[in-house]
């Protein structure tokens, strides 16, 4: 069957859909668009034909370089989870140039790029040093023949009692499915009716404060056995196991260095605030927090070359490996806060082990652990061999610097894709990349220059403006494609664009509508829908 150039973008989203595409599943960034719908604007710049368009596909999703582009540099301003630079590293660009103004940006794609140049070096390092955490930490997260999961959390409390949910989990058997749920008085019991909605009240005095006002009532243990079996224990019933966690948490706390990054006051942060959140280190667990930061301090002592990669790693699985996580029956673990791309404290977090599994099988217990993205970063190293080998990777520059800032002289091909309108201030949710170096006391600079405001649309369309005037006056013949929201507030901006862009002989085509975020992006947000115009300059 015959793919359309035209037909891949609207596509895009569905040939990647389950596919988890490498190497965008190691590091999670919000908004991420569908590779194949990048691929299909660069395959469009250079005129392929319709015939040759399934063959490039084809290749891409088999994980094969290509030479499409050879001898065209490509160039993206806005940068974020770096899509458009490993696609044109796969379709063969003489040169790429990756900016953004946000300095986490910069860190996922450098880190993205020192995995496809040297995987088995980075798995072998960190999975070395990944090993030598859960054995230095091991009597934290272990008693006896088991190691704990999960423990599950509440912050709603009122006097002398807490509330929690009352489903703890499931299992299988033979026959079925078995639902956990814990009682009034700490017992566990199987309950088929059980849901998400229910509660139970439970008295503060029997629960294990984790942090103030945070407070621990059951806990999902896994035996380090050769049979892995998890159980589900509650802290109202098993002293032994109540009195270790806590005991862990205050040996943990004792460890730690006072550190405080602090939260700044922002449209996607001011939750946290008002929670009484005024330091990043406060969303992790005591043991949590001395876990990764061990991680980070690791490869920083000995391998510091590899920390851009630790940190995008220990950045990506805050969402899970915090308290911003929380466990919902019986989808695991999820926060609407991330996925619409904000950030809020549960009031039911659930506290995920950063290293459960078996450190020398390399089997996860959990998702989202340290060992989960150890085993998709294996993957990579299978899947990626024919682009690593051919060292592609020399031709990528990736810079922090302000769009306007840039140099366009070369550019062939400017894929944009700002911020848009009205939405996500993404300045602020990538702090999850920033966290991680105060962790270890790396100190990280934002390049000079202004971030598009997103919250008024005349000094919005106004940067836009500037910004694509200056990419032609500098690449006349250069061939841009603008990504915009399908919704009003991007209808207005490009109305207006059209208007003055005309007045300085610069072409809009509309190419369409498209689905713009990719299947397993870190926050799936409002803006499901984009609008693709090119943009080109006529004498």
């Amino acid at each position: 069957m015959e793919i359309k150039v035209s037909d891949l973008m609207k596509s895009g989203w569905r040939a990647e859909a389950g596919r988890r595409l490498l190497p965008y599943d190691l590091f999670k960034w919000w908004g991420r668009r569908p590779a194949l719908i990048i691929d299909a604007l660069l395959l469009d710049a250079v005129g392929i034909g319709d015939s040759v368009a399934k063959e490039m596909i084809e290749s891409r999703l088999s994980y094969r370089s290509a030479q499409v582009l050879k001898g065209l540099v490509v160039c993206d301003p806005m940068c974020g989870g770096g899509t458009t630079a490993v696609e044109a590293l796969f379709l063969g660009a003489k040169e790429i140039l990756c900016s953004d103004i946000d300095p986490a940006s910069t860190v996922i794609v450098k880190a993205m790029i020192r995995v496809l140049e040297h995987c088995e070096e980075v798995y072998s390092v960190l999975l070395s040093i990944a090993k030598s955490v859960y054995d230095e930490l091991k009597d934290l997260w272990c008693v006896d023949d088991y190691c704990y999961v999960h423990t599950f959390l509440t912050r709603r409390c009122y006097g002398d009692y807490c509330y929690a949910p009352k489903w703890l989990g499931t299992f299988r058997v033979r026959s079925g499915i078995v639902k956990v749920a814990i009682d009034e008085k700490g017992e566990l019991y199987e309950d088929e009716n059980v849901g998400v909605k229910n509660l139970v009240k439970i008295p503060k005095g029997r629960l294990v404060e984790i942090r103030r006002d945070v407070y621990a009532y059951a806990v999902e243990l896994y035996s380090t056995g050769s049979n892995i079996e998890r159980h589900f224990v509650s802290l109202v019933k098993n002293d032994f196991i109540a009195e270790h966690l806590n005991n862990a948490q205050s040996k943990a706390g004792k460890i730690l260095h006072e550190v405080c990054t602090p939260i700044v006051d922002g449209r996607e942060t001011r939750r946290l605030l008002r929670d009484n959140l005024t330091c990043w280190e406060q969303i992790f667990t005591p043991r949590q927090l001395l876990t990764l930061v061990r991680f980070l301090e690791h490869v920083k002592r000995e391998s510091r070359e590899l920390l851009d990669v630790a940190v995008a790693l220990v950045g990506t699985i805050i969402r899970t490996a915090s308290m911003l996580a929380f466990y919902y029956q019986p989808y695991a673990k999820v926060n609407p806060g991330l996925v619409i791309k904000s950030f809020w404290l549960p009031p039911y977090p659930v506290e995920l082990n950063p290293v459960a599994g078996d450190a020398n099988k390399i089997k996860t217990i959990g998702r989202g652990t340290i060992f989960t993205y150890l085993r998709k970063l294996r993957n990579i190293c299978d899947k990626l061999k024919d682009v690593s080998s051919k060292g592609i990777t020399n031709n990528i520059i990736v810079k922090a610097q302000d769009a306007i800032n840039v140099n366009y002289n070369n550019c062939n091909i400017v894929i944009l894709d700002p911020p848009y309108p009205g939405k996500v201030a993404y300045n602020e949710v990538t702090q999850v990349y920033i966290i991680p170096f105060s962790m270890v006391g790396v100190s990280t600079s934002k390049p000079s220059g202004s971030t598009i405001n997103i919250y008024d649309l005349d000094s919005y369309t106004n940067y836009l403006e500037r910004l694509l005037t200056k990419i032609f006056i500098e690449a006349s013949q250069v061939i841009v494609y603008l990504l915009m929201s399908n919704d009003k507030k991007g209808e207005a901006v490009l109305s207006i664009l059209s208007e003055k862009l005309k007045q300085k002989n610069i072409a809009i085509e509309g190419l369409g509508m498209v689905i713009g975020e990719a299947p397993g992006a870190l926050g799936r947000g409002k803006t499901k829908e984009i609008v693709v115009v090119k943009l080109v300059k006529y004498s």
